[in-house]
C-alpha cells in the first residue's frame, strides 16, 4: 500500500550526477536513430551556451524518464554492476539524450586518456552494443576519424552510434578555424560539460523523472511516443510539488512548543498536509479551468491547443512565457529557479500560495462584470502579456489605481495616439482602418457590459470568428471583385429581392418605385455572362441602384459615402462576405434572416440595422428602414462618443501621480514661504 501512494520523483540532474548509474534500454523501444541533425543541432546549442554570451546558468536536456527495476526485473534480465550498489533504472524516455552523452564520454576518453568518466547502459535487444563505446578508437592516419574493426559487419543500432560518433568529430574539425576544434573539446567544452550543479558555473543537466507509483512502463512509454504526448511542464511541476523528495518550508510558529526530537515528524506531518492540499485544490482548479466561458475569458484565443492541463497555463502566467519562447520546459525551469533561488518565492509552498492567488483573481475578475468586460477586452486584443502586467499590478495597487490603469490601457490599445480625435479616423488608411476596428471592438464590449440585462460579452465567439469592418451602407462599387462575374450576378439577385419588397411601400409611378430600377436589374442579369459585358457596365448597374437609394436620402441631408465611424460596424467573417458590398437595406434583411437563425451578430451591429440608435425619435416606431441615413448616422455616433466618453477621459495614472507630486511639492514650497 506505501508504494501506491508514493509520488514520482521529479528532480535536475547534472552530467556528473548520472555517473556509475546503470540503465536499462528494454526492447519496446526502437535502437539509438539520433542523426546528423539532433547531433549538430545540440553541439551548437552546447557550444553558444559555454560561450560567455549564453544565456542562464545551465543548459537543460529533456526529460528523462526511468523507472527504477526491482531484484526479480534484474535477474530477469541477468544485470549486474559493480557500481551504484548494483541499481538500474529502467529507460521509459530519453534513451537518445543518454546514448549521446555516452557517445560524448567515449570521444573525452578517446582524445584524453586521463578522462574515464561513464554510466553503463544495457541494451536488451543487442547484449553486446554496451562494449561498443569501448571499440571505438581513432584512425592512425586521421586524428578525426572514428573506426571499429569488421566495421563492415556492424549491426543497425552500432552502426548509428557510429556515425553519431564520427558526426561530432568532423563538427570538430570544421571549427578547427573558429578554435573549436580538439584542443577546445577536450578543454573548455567538456569542463563546462561536466561542471557539477554545486560548481557555480554553467553546467548541463537534465530533467530526472523517476516513475515511484505503480505506473506501468509500457504503458507510459507509448504515451509519450507512439502518441507523441510529450512530457508536459504540468507533470513536472505536479511532481515538483508532490515528490516525496520536495522540501516545504515550515514557520517557526509550527513548530513552537515541540520537542527537538519530534520536529522532524511535525515537519513530515506539515509537509504531507501541504500536499494533500495541493492535490485537492489542483484537481478544483483544472475543473473550473475546463469551464468554456471562463477559459475564453481568460485565453486570447480560446483555443487549449498545447494545453492537455489547462493548469499548465496559469503556470505560463506566472513563469510569465512569451509565445516565442521555443523552450517547451521553460515554464518548469522557471518554476525551479523561483524556488531553488527564492527568486520572488521564499520556496515550494508560497510559490504554490502563488499559483492559487492569481487563479483566485483570475476567477474575481471573470465573476465581476466591469473586470470581466474591461480586462476580457484587454486579454482579447494584447493576449496573454497583458494578464503578468494585471496580475501583478493588482497585488501592488488600490483598486482605484488599477481601475485607472485598466481604462488608460484601454485607450491607449483603441487610439495611435492619445491626442486623436477618433471619430476623424477613415477606413482608406490602414492604420486607422485597424484602430477603427478595435474602437468599434470594445464598443460592442461595453455597451453590453453597460445593457441593462445581465448577458455578457460572449468573448469565446468573438475568438472563434474573424471579425471584420463592415460598412454599414456601401456605396462604392470598387470594393467588389472585378474579376468575379459571379458576385456580380449575386449582388444583383439580392439587391433585387430587396427592391421586390420595396413595391408593396410605394405604388407604381411613385417617385420611389422601385419597378424601373428592378427592371434595370433584370435587364443586367442577362447580360453579365455576355462577353461585352464588362466591369465598367456593372458599375453603372450599381450606381442606379444607390442613386434610387440616394434620391430618397437627400430630404435628410443626402447619403454621401462616409468612410469615418458613423458608417461603420464588426460583423463576423462568414456574414461579412455574403453581404459585402451591398447597400443598407440588403444587408438589414441578410442581418434579420441570420440573426433569426441563431447565427451570433454582434450586439451593437444588431442595434444599427434595428435602427435602434434612433429610439428617441418621436416617429421611431414607424420610420424607414430601408436605407441609413444622416440622422441615423448621427445617431448611431452619438451613441458611440456617449459609451466611450469615460475611458476616451482617461489620464495616464503615472502623470497623475507625478502632476499630484508636483502640486504637492509647490504647496509646501508657499507654505514655507508664508511661515517664513
Amino acid at each position: 500500500m506505501e508504494q501506491e501512494n508514493k509520488i514520482n520523483e521529479l528532480s535536475l540532474k547534472a552530467i556528473p550526477d548520472l555517473y556509475g548509474k546503470n540503465f536499462f534500454i528494454p526492447d519496446y523501444q526502437r535502437g539509438y536513430r539520433w542523426g546528423t541533425r539532433q547531433v549538430e543541432q545540440l553541439m551548437n546549442d552546447l557550444c553558444n551556451f559555454f560561450d560567455e554570451r549564453g544565456k542562464g546558468d545551465f543548459y537543460c536536456l529533456q526529460p528523462i524518464v526511468v523507472k527504477e527495476l526491482g531484484e526479480s526485473e534484474k535477474a530477469t534480465y541477468n544485470l549486474h554492476s559493480d557500481t551504484d550498489n548494483n541499481r538500474w533504472y529502467e529507460v521509459i524516455d530519453g534513451q537518445q539524450r543518454l546514448t549521446t552523452i555516452r557517445i560524448i564520454f567515449a570521444l573525452e576518453h578517446l582524445l584524453d586518456s586521463d578522462n574515464d568518466e561513464r554510466f553503463n547502459i544495457h541494451y536488451q535487444t543487442r547484449d553486446n552494443l554496451s562494449g561498443f563505446f569501448d571499440r571505438m578508437k581513432r584512425d592512425d592516419n586521421d586524428k578525426y576519424k572514428i573506426v571499429v574493426d569488421d566495421e563492415c559487419s556492424l549491426d543497425i543500432d552500432s552502426w548509428h552510434i557510429l556515425q553519431a560518433a564520427s558526426f561530432i568529430m568532423d563538427w570538430l574539425k570544421k571549427g578547427e578555424d573558429k578554435d573549436q576544434g580538439i584542443r577546445y573539446f577536450k578543454g573548455s567544452f567538456y569542463e563546462n560539460f561536466v561542471h557539477k550543479k554545486e560548481s557555480g558555473k554553467k553546467s548541463v543537466q537534465v530533467i530526472w523523472y523517476e516513475l515511484c507509483d505503480n505506473s506501468d512502463p509500457n504503458a507510459t512509454f507509448k504515451r509519450l511516443n507512439d502518441k507523441k504526448v510529450a512530457l508536459n511542464n504540468a507533470e513536472l511541476i505536479r511532481a515538483m510539488f508532490l515528490s516525496d523528495s520536495a522540501e516545504y518550508e515550515c514557520d517557526d510558529s509550527v513548530l513552537d512548543g515541540y520537542p527537538v526530537e519530534v520536529q522532524s515528524i511535525v515537519k513530515e506531518r506539515e509537509q504531507a498536509r501541504k500536499q494533500s492540499h495541493i492535490i485537492e485544490q489542483w484537481d478544483i482548479i483544472e475543473k473550473q479551468l475546463r469551464q468554456p466561458n471562463f477559459w475564453a475569458f481568460i485565453k486570447d484565443d480560446a483555443s487549449d491547443k498545447g494545453y492537455s492541463c489547462r493548469i499548465e497555463y496559469l503556470f505560463d502566467l506566472i513563469s510569465q512565457k512569451s509565445k516565442k519562447e521555443k523552450d517547451e520546459l521553460y515554464t518548469y525551469l522557471r518554476f525551479d529557479d523561483m524556488v531553488t533561488k527564492h527568486n520572488g518565492v521564499k520556496g515550494l509552498w508560497d510559490l504554490w500560495v502563488k499559483v492559487e492567488s492569481d487563479f483566485d483573481t483570475l476567477l474575481s475578475w471573470y465573476q465581476k462584470r466591469d473586470y470581466y468586460h474591461k480586462i476580457g477586452y484587454l486579454i482579447a486584443e494584447k493576449g496573454s502579456s497583458i494578464l503578468y502586467d494585471l496580475l501583478d499590478m493588482s497585488t501592488k495597487q488600490t483598486k482605484t489605481r488599477f481601475d485607472k490603469n485598466i481604462n488608460w490601457l484601454i485607450k491607449t490599445n483603441m487610439m495611435i495616439s492619445v491626442d486623436d480625435d477618433i471619430y476623424t479616423y477613415s477606413y482608406d488608411e490602414d492604420k486607422q482602418k485597424s484602430a477603427l476596428s478595435r474602437i468599434l471592438f470594445f464598443y460592442n464590449v461595453e455597451s453590453t457590459r453597460l445593457a441593462t440585462t445581465q448577458d455578457k460579452f460572449p468573448f469565446e465567439l468573438y475568438k472563434k470568428e474573424n471579425w471584420t469592418l463592415e460598412h454599414i451602407h456601401a456605396q462604392n462599387s470598387e470594393r467588389i471583385d472585378r474579376s468575379d462575374k459571379a458576385k456580380w450576378e449575386e449582388w444583383i439577385d439580392l439587391n433585387t429581392e430587396a427592391l421586390e419588397r420595396l413595391k408593396t411601400r410605394f405604388a407604381e409611378g411613385h417617385s420611389y418605385d422601385p419597378r424601373p430600377v428592378i427592371q434595370i436589374l433584370g435587364e443586367n442579369k442577362k447580360k453579365v455572362w455576355n462577353n461585352t459585358y464588362v466591369f465598367e457596365t456593372f458599375t453603372r448597374c450599381f450606381d442606379c441602384v444607390n442613386d434610387y437609394y440616394n434620391k430618397m436620402a437627400l430630404a435628410e441631408g443626402g447619403s454621401p459615402e462616409i468612410h469615418t465611424i458613423s458608417n461603420m460596424a464588426l460583423l463576423s467573417g462568414s456574414v461579412n462576405t455574403s453581404i459585402s458590398n451591398s447597400v443598407f437595406e440588403v444587408k438589414r434583411q441578410l442581418i434579420m434572416e441570420k440573426d433569426a437563425g441563431g447565427e451570433y451578430i454582434p450586439y451593437c451591429t444588431r442595434l444599427v440595422f434595428l435602427k435602434y440608435y434612433n429610439k428617441g425619435k418621436e416617429d421611431f416606431s414607424v420610420q424607414q428602414s430601408f436605407y441609413w441615413s444622416e440622422i441615423d448616422r448621427k445617431n448611431y455616433q452619438a451613441n458611440i462618443e456617449g459609451v466611450l466618453k469615460d475611458v476616451l477621459a482617461a489620464k495616464d495614472p503615472k502623470e497623475e501621480e507625478k502632476n499630484a507630486m508636483v502640486k504637492e511639492e509647490n504647496v509646501a514650497k508657499e507654505q514655507e514661504v508664508k511661515n517664513g
